[in-house]
């Protein structure tokens, strides 16, 4: 009976660690890789259709069709509100400043004179030259009526001699056919031919008096007329110089600064005032690599603490400046905030093109990154590459336009495992367990 005891408690001993083997390492059993994918294969011959419920189990999972396009995502940049316009407005003229129209902050409108100087000497000046252009001016018309009414006279004393030369040659030609029959004495035929001389003297004499007078034209008249445009020229710098001695606003703004006192003497080309423009504009700068896509005319936000403006791109310099590209937009509504207001101008910036999937289907194995689709109630997995993410989405290459992708994946879920998008349909066999450690095929 001893002997029986003895031999039964060694055999107790190992039935009893046998029976713990088996608990802790039950037949088809999972571990849980909760959160990623390890590395390695399974091992040769072994399956990879089940899932995370356990051997035969179809898993209930969440599908989502998938489609190319391009990722966007929010992006924003300190911008600052300025004048469309400015200028420092400087004197055309030299001389004393004789009066201020304006004060710094008030409107002004285009061509309104903001800065006067003294123009008493300028305006004598006007009056000189007009004096000039009025005299010039009688004179010329004078000569011309003089030209005009001598023409007239000249023109019919010259049709007189040609006339009265014409008859005279008519009556010799007579005379000397007479002669020639007897029917003539000689000394009349001679009177007759002292007849046209005379007339030839009268006529040549009628003609240089014609062609004196159209000289006169072409001549003195020319003259006088090159002095009336000499005067016009005169007069009209003059007046000039008068306006010069206004300087006035080159467009509508609000006056920013004025640099002159009355009385000063205020010398040509020194400022006097400066004006920016009633526009406003914002101004802010983007990474080279976005910035191509700011066109003009594309649209843009600018927030202020909760108000946002609508902004359309007016400008952009193209070159980087502090490796940045400065860009320039303008208000499209009425209602602008205050010059020197900083806010954040949103935009919209490409991340990539691909397929748009949801960020938390992709898996990562090592340096491997995948997803899995859904193919003939199967999950496919395929190995992809991310080009962006933004969100709660990511663009992806490797896969393809309108597959029905694992939008979140189970933990440890395998290539090859049945899964279904109806979790009703869904059989669970024995406690639900997880996949094999390792990667997406499984390890040993």
């Amino acid at each position: 009976m001893r002997h029986w005891t003895w031999l039964a408690v060694p055999l107790l001993i190992v039935v009893a660690g046998y029976g713990g083997y088996l608990v802790g390492h039950p037949a088809n059993s999972t571990m849980s890789a909760a959160g990623s994918v390890g590395t390695g294969s399974p091992p040769s011959g072994s399956t990879q259709t089940v899932g995370t419920g356990g051997s035969g189990a179809t898993i209930a999972v969440q599908a989502a069709a998938i489609k190319s396009g391009t990722l966007t995502t929010q992006r924003s940049a300190t911008g600052v509100v300025s004048a469309s316009k400015q200028s420092t407005v400087a004197a055309r003229t030299s001389g004393t400043v004789s009066a201020i129209n304006a004060q710094v902050g008030d409107s002004v409108k285009a061509g309104q004179t903001i800065i006067a100087l003294d123009n008493t000497d300028l305006t004598s000046a006007v009056d000189s030259a007009q004096n000039a252009l009025d005299t010039a001016r009688v004179q010329l018309t004078t000569q011309t009526q003089t030209v005009n009414g001598n023409r007239a006279q000249l023109a019919q004393a010259l049709a007189s001699a040609q006339a009265a030369y014409q008859s005279a040659q008519t009556s010799y030609a007579a005379d000397q056919k007479l002669y020639a029959i007897g029917g003539i004495a000689k000394t009349a035929l001679d009177t007759a031919s002292s007849q046209v001389q005379q007339a030839l003297s009268t006529l040549t004499s009628a003609q240089n008096a014609v062609n004196q007078n159209n000289s006169a034209q072409n001549g003195t008249l020319l003259q006088l007329r090159l002095a009336v445009e000499k005067a016009q020229i005169t007069l009209k710098q003059a007046q000039q110089a008068v306006s010069n001695a206004r300087v006035v606003a080159p467009f509508d703004g609000t006056i920013s600064a004025i640099s002159v006192a009355g009385g000063e003497y205020l010398n040509a080309g020194t400022s006097a005032f400066t004006l920016v423009s009633n526009n406003k504009q914002v101004t802010f700068s983007v990474p080279p690599a976005e910035s191509t896509s700011f066109t003009d005319g594309r649209e843009v936000s600018f927030v202020v603490g909760q108000q946002t403006y609508p902004l359309k791109i007016t400008q952009n310099a193209g070159t980087p400046t502090n490796g940045n590209v400065s860009l320039t937009a303008r208000f499209m509504t009425g209602t602008t905030p205050a010059l020197g207001t900083a806010g954040s101008v949103s935009y919209s910036s490409a991340v990539g093109k691909g397929i748009l999937i949801p960020s938390t289907a992709l898996q990562a194995d090592n340096d491997q990154t995948y997803v899995f689709t859904i193919e003939n109630g199967k999950s496919k997995l395929h190995n992809v590459t991310v080009i962006g993410q933004a969100g709660t989405q990511a663009v992806v290459s490797g896969i393809d336009d309108g597959a029905q992708v694992i939008s979140t994946p189970p933990s440890g879920l395998l290539d090859g495992a049945a899964v279904t998008t109806n979790a009703a349909g869904a059989r669970a066999s024995g406690a639900p367990g997880g996949p094999p450690a390792g990667g997406p095929g499984g390890a040993p």
